[in-house]
């Protein structure tokens, strides 16, 4: 991978992604878990804006959410966050539910995006190598679908078969599409929170967990119960999951906080959260702490679980959404053709 391409897509994700203009201030913050080179890329591509950056860069915690303020320089890095016009969060131990990201999203000024450990291949792959505008269109008719669905049904062939109903005052959020201040992710992926005590049934992950885990050697089984965590079961693997959801002793921990579609053609399943919940016709589950966004009931817990499941076939009130890990709904057969033609 040259310094080129790294070049060319840090300077489309600061013009083209977070819309930088000249003299804003740019916070890049990094942890010695991530790819430093990336951060400084960053950086320079913000400076050929004509905008000031500052890359920060501090220890890996071992853990996410409130969890890791004990790790951090709280008051520093809450009067940094809070006061750029634009962060852009390389930290491989996120900082989303953390204090400083509270602050900084309370204050209302900031355009946040969270891109964890991103390294090199990541931004080229995810951010260079891909036609942004065909896939926040993806984004804006998935949404749509969805928005329009009262009940779903998500089953695999691993025996993944759970039901829930939306609630149509909850947005569907189309992620990657920055207008303003606000909390923003990766484009690739569209999520929601379903009617928490509506969720019912079996996932079975196969892909990753983080935090604890990472890519999975089995697969994990969770029964959940009206929205909540109320088994789980599988190999050794399945058991680091409950010991750590349970050293919090937090039941908010358990609870369902999210859904999410994989709709990134260049997306694959690497060990990297933040591109594993990108991968093309998976679902993500989130438990623990909800986002405001999202507009549901859970709020804050002590941290958060993303498990991802692959090859997923989704029903909307009956009607076919993705079929073993491809979108297949009328709406964006067309585009899904040409986005995957064009990655």
């Amino acid at each position: 991978m040259d310094n080129f391409e790294l070049f060319t897509a840090s300077y489309k994700l600061v013009k083209d992604v977070m819309k930088v203009s000249s003299n804003e201030e740019v916070a890049i913050t990094t942890d010695t878990g991530s790819d430093f080179q990336v951060a400084l890329s960053i950086a320079q591509a913000a400076t050929a804006l004509g905008a000031k950056p500052l890359v920060v860069l501090r220890n890996e915690a071992p853990t996410v959410g409130k969890a890791m303020d004990k790790y951090l320089p709280i008051n520093t890095l809450s009067a940094v966050l809070s006061n750029t016009d634009v962060w852009i969060s390389l930290d491989k131990s996120y900082l989303i539910y953390s204090t400083p990201y509270e602050k900084a999203m309370s204050v209302g000024k900031v355009r946040y995006i969270e891109l964890s450990g991103f390294n090199i291949d990541m931004i080229v792959r995810l951010i260079g190598r891909i036609n942004i505008q065909l896939i926040y269109e993806l984004q804006r008719r998935l949404a749509r679908i969805t928005s329009g669905v009262r009940r779903m049904r998500i089953v695999t062939e691993l025996g993944t078969d759970i039901e829930f109903e939306n609630d149509p005052n909850r947005p569907v959020l189309v992620e990657g599409e920055v207008n303003g201040p606000g909390e923003y992710m990766l484009f690739g992926q569209v999520d929601w929170a379903p009617i928490e005590e509506s969720i019912n049934g079996v996932i079975v992950v196969d892909g990753t967990v983080w935090p604890p885990i990472g890519l999975l050697h089995s697969p994990i089984k969770l029964k959940i119960r009206d929205g909540k965590i109320s088994e789980i079961s599988g190999g050794s693997e399945a058991k680091i999951l409950e010991k750590w959801l349970r050293s919090f002793n937090d039941e908010k921990m358990f609870m369902t906080a999210h859904v999410t579609y994989g709709c990134h053609p260049n997306a694959k399943l690497s060990g990297n959260i933040v591109e594993d919940e990108r991968v093309w016709g998976a679902v993500v589950w989130g438990f623990g702490s909800q986002s405001e966004t999202f507009k549901g009931k859970l709020g804050l817990a002590s941290s958060h679980v993303d498990a991802v499941v692959l090859n997923n076939t989704i029903y909307g009130d009956g009607e076919l959404i993705v079929k073993d890990g491809d979108f297949v709904h009328e709406e964006v057969k067309e585009l899904v053709r040409k986005l995957r033609g064009a990655a």
